[in-house]
């Protein structure tokens, strides 16, 4: 079985940070992304339907947009509609009808409300947890990290009339325990990062994924995608460093500031 790509987007052309630029992807490009994808074969889906779909061997391309910013509603769904593509939203339930407060200068990116949430639903595209606050949950205590990922998945639900089976890591950070928290919770699978390809048999309480920017035109999407992702040491770097990494952040938690 061939691995699975699962695309990472953000923003779709909202003015995020200069340094963070790689997370908003403007609509003229997203439109050439999949339409690169489309003219290739590949079936845009949402992650948990081209899990299903892979599985049976078609050939399929998963869509996810982490944060829920209302540019997703604005900009993002007329070009998915033009490729007849379907998609993940992961949203972070207590910031709904809010601002992206995570973000340096993140009040600029308004977060999608609970109605806008719906309207997303009803046009086909599956509808994620992405926790109940943005913050890496792996350096919380097992009891509230727990308690988190119950109540984003029933307040999302509840607001979408629909099950919702597929969670984000928040920051993209997750560790052991927190991926049998999250399936304990009810979910059917998760996403990280992760810099690649899903490979067969990857945990799907761990799918990885590619960030895909404003600087992918359509071929080098169609390359990323082909070629199991960017070239070079650093993804299977930042693999490797995870629980260092964790024990960092859990201090810097400690002192009030969440570490991206």
């Amino acid at each position: 079985m061939r691995p699975l790509p699962v695309l990472m987007y953000h923003s779709v052309g909202g003015a995020v940070p200069a340094r963070l630029r790689e997370l908003s992807v403007p609509a003229d490009r997203l439109d050439e992304q999949l339409g690169a994808l489309a003219d290739a074969g590949y079936a845009l889906l949402g992650l948990t339907e081209a899990l299903a779909r892979h599985a049976r061997g078609d050939r399929v391309v998963a869509l996810t947009f982490d944060d829920g910013y209302t540019d997703f509603v604005h900009a993002g769904l007329e070009v998915l509609a033009r490729h007849d593509a379907r998609s993940t939203l992961y949203v972070p339930t207590r910031h709904l009808g809010g601002h992206a407060t995570w973000l340096p200068d993140g009040g600029h990116l308004a977060i999608l409300d609970g109605e806008a949430v719906r309207e997303v639903a009803d046009r086909g595209h599956e509808i994620g947890s992405h926790g109940a606050v943005h913050v890496p949950l792996d350096v919380l205590p097992g009891a509230l990290a727990a308690a988190q990922l119950r109540e984003s998945r029933q307040v999302l639900e509840d607001v979408a009339a629909r099950r919702v089976e597929s969670f984000c890591y928040p920051h993209g950070y997750h560790s052991r325990r927190l991926r049998e928290q999250v399936r304990r919770a009810g979910y059917t699978n998760a996403c990280a990062i992760g810099h690649r390809t899903s490979p067969p048999g990857e945990d799907p309480w761990a799918v990885s994924r590619l960030l895909v920017g404003p600087d992918h035109d359509g071929p080098a999407v169609l390359r990323l995608v082909q070629e199991g992702g960017p070239r070079g040491a650093v993804p299977a770097l930042k693999r490797l460093a995870g629980p260092a990494w964790r024990a960092t952040r859990r201090t810097a938690l400690a002192t009030g500031r969440t570490w991206t």
